[in-house]
């Protein structure tokens, strides 16, 4: 059986198993409108997780995590139909969380995978001291070959998209000066130069367990003792590989996620 065809089959198999289980009369007035009713059963079993306990992540808002500052102000871009803003507030949850992370820590270096459009480097560039320096890195715009690791059909789509793209959201804004744009596969990117250097890892890249487990390996080399490790999109129920890699880290490691919200994070100990 082809790639391609597993992968549609699987996400399939999936959607079919999310609507069984999250579906209600609810969702059933959605279905002349199947990417809203997807979105609501996947999201309904999102907060199902959440209510009931059943994340397995230690649900820790990080604000109680990261308290050191007891008052800040986080900044916000304005950028109408390109916000975090919208239907599903969990996403709202991660980037507040992400701002108020980066307040707290201040950290002089960012290492971000999955640039995407450049909406969650602006705002680690909006919320990071002056001298701060942020890598973001991407696919380049310009090659089509294939990843160097299994993708799921939503990684392919972004990476369709990614190579469509001409620009980012932060290029109009002043903070851009502090964000470096770095181009590659996460999977054969040489990560050295940052050996220990980093204050702050972002990972949202492919979804594939392959990928996430390789770009938090490549994150644990490159972040400092104390510096935090966050993880984009745990505990969605849309075909990743992210909650199950995660599951098996905090067998080793200290893990957290954030009430509502999708995002996990891990303050790296001492070696």
């Amino acid at each position: 059986m082809k790639r391609p065809l597993r992968k549609c089959l699987s996400a399939a198999a999936v959607g079919l198993r999310n609507a069984a289980l999250g579906g209600s009369l609810a969702a059933a007035s959605l279905l002349r409108q199947p990417r809203e009713a997807l979105l609501f059963v996947n999201e309904t079993l999102f907060l199902y997780q959440t209510f009931a306990g059943r994340r397995r992540l230690p649900q820790r808002p990080v604000l109680e995590v990261f308290g050191q500052c007891s008052a800040a102000e986080i900044r916000l871009a304005r950028l109408p139909g390109k916000m975090w803003f919208h239907s599903l507030a969990s996403y709202a949850i991660d980037l507040v969380s992400l701002c108020w992370v980066c307040r707290a820590i201040e950290p002089r270096v960012v290492f971000e995978i999955g640039t995407l459009e450049g909406y969650t480097a602006l705002h680690f560039a909006l919320n990071t001291p002056p001298e701060a320096r942020v890598y973001t890195l991407d696919l380049p715009p310009e090659e089509a070959s294939a990843p160097l690791l299994p993708t799921t059909l939503m990684d392919d789509a972004h990476i369709q998209g990614a190579r469509r793209r001409r620009g980012y959201l932060f290029d109009s804004f002043p903070e851009r000066a502090k964000i470096t744009c770095l181009y590659g596969d996460s999977a054969g990117f040489d990560f050295s130069p940052y050996s220990g250097q980093v204050d702050l890892f972002f990972i949202d890249g492919a979804h594939s367990y392959e990928y996430v487990r390789a770009d938090t390996l490549n994150a644990l080399r490159c972040t400092r003792p104390g510096g935090v490790i966050l993880w984009h999109d745990y505990g969605r129920v849309g075909v990743n590989g992210v909650s199950r890699w995660l599951h098996e880290l905090a067998r080793q490691y200290d893990l957290a996620c954030v009430p509502g919200g999708s995002l996990a994070y891990l303050v790296v100990p001492a070696r």
